[in-house]
């Protein structure tokens, strides 16, 4: 019996993007697969459209459900999965004809509990590869992928790019209402494994759409990325506390880049209260970030720019509003 894949794929608000996605994945190579469809309660013709292709093919089961965030809908395809091994895909996304072809003879050759592979990062009509190589194999035990997963050496946190075993999946679940949702659980599904095997080759095209949530002005909900990375660091501490430089490295990068995203000069009033954690954490940790030498000096000083640009201006504030009291209590005085 052909060893079977799960193929899980939330759908809500894609009908734009939804048939690419679905089209590249019926035309795998690996065909002893099933494609799983959550409608996660998307208010276009997404859910429709999905519905029609599982007329057409048998190998397709489509959920409709009340729409709960990313995370809930691959718990509910998870909980559905009669797969020996996990796919994730996002439905505005688009793989490779061999994709999970590749994956699945790297686990099964060895006997490796995920497989990886490169991405292509589509942007603006820009295509970027990124966590390839050329080259043989790369196999890591887990212990050494959570360190690559730390540092972003050939490996990052997003489930669409890997193949799991199922079984990692038995007592865990992607967070509800969260963003960033792979970062929560991705360092506890890699330290259940057995090893990682990366192929090397960019199988995945990862498409960064002009309106979607990880694209747009930033607002509360990216902050889930910086409670996400404190996760992992505090997770880390406690498992493999010889990582800990490893984990505040994740975690201070995740917090600039997070910090960086605000636009200061559109600071809307519910971001006031994340520009400030951010600021605060930052300057906290000022010791760690300006002496790690893997965070680019760049990087460093852009973050380091805004923040003294903000302070600059609250203090110019603070003395104009000065003045005027000053000139105030003048010309009372000159009255009297």
């Amino acid at each position: 019996m052909k060893i079977k894949i799960s193929i899980i794929v939330p759908v809500y608000k894609v009908e734009k993007y939804i048939d690419r996605c679905i089209k590249s994945i019926l035309e795998q190579t690996y065909s002893e697969f099933e494609l799983i469809l959550v409608d996660d309660g998307s208010p276009d013709n997404s859910g429709k459209i999905c519905d029609e292709y599982a007329k057409k093919d048998n190998r397709i089961k489509v959920i409709h459900k009340k729409n709960g965030g990313l995370g809930d809908a691959r718990n509910a395809g998870i909980n559905i999965a009669t797969g020996d091994y996990l796919g994730f895909i996002d439905s505005d996304d688009y793989i490779e004809n061999d994709m999970y072809e590749k994956l699945l003879e790297a686990c099964v050759n060895n006997n490796v509990d995920i497989a990886m592979c490169g991405r292509y990062d589509i942007q603006d009509d820009n295509i970027t590869k990124r966590f390839a190589f050329k080259g043989d194999y790369k196999i890591w035990d887990n212990r050494e992928a959570i360190k690559r997963l730390l540092t972003w050496d050939n490996m990052d946190s997003s489930a669409c790019d890997k193949l799991f075993k199922k079984n990692l999946f038995d007592d865990i679940r992607f967070p509800k209402g969260k963003l960033n949702e792979d970062i929560f659980i991705m360092t506890e599904i890699i330290d259940n494994a057995n090893k990682v095997v990366h192929i090397g080759e960019s199988k995945y095209y990862y498409y960064h759409r002009p309106n979607s949530i990880t694209t747009n002005d930033f607002y509360e909900g990216n902050m889930d990325a910086v409670y996400a990375a404190n996760k992992v660091l505090e997770y880390v501490e406690s498992r493999y506390p010889y990582y800990k430089k490893d984990a505040e490295f994740f975690y201070n990068t995740t917090v600039m880049y997070t910090f960086n995203r605000i636009n200061s000069y559109k600071l809307k009033r519910e971001n006031q209260r994340c520009f400030k954690i951010l600021k605060d954490i930052i300057l906290k940790n000022k010791s760690e970030i300006i002496f790690e030498r893997r965070i680019k000096l760049k990087d460093k000083l852009v973050t380091a720019s805004r923040i003294i640009g903000v302070i600059y201006i609250m203090k110019s504030i603070k003395n104009f509003l000065k003045n005027i009291n000053i000139k105030k209590s003048k010309n009372l005085q000159g009255l009297s």
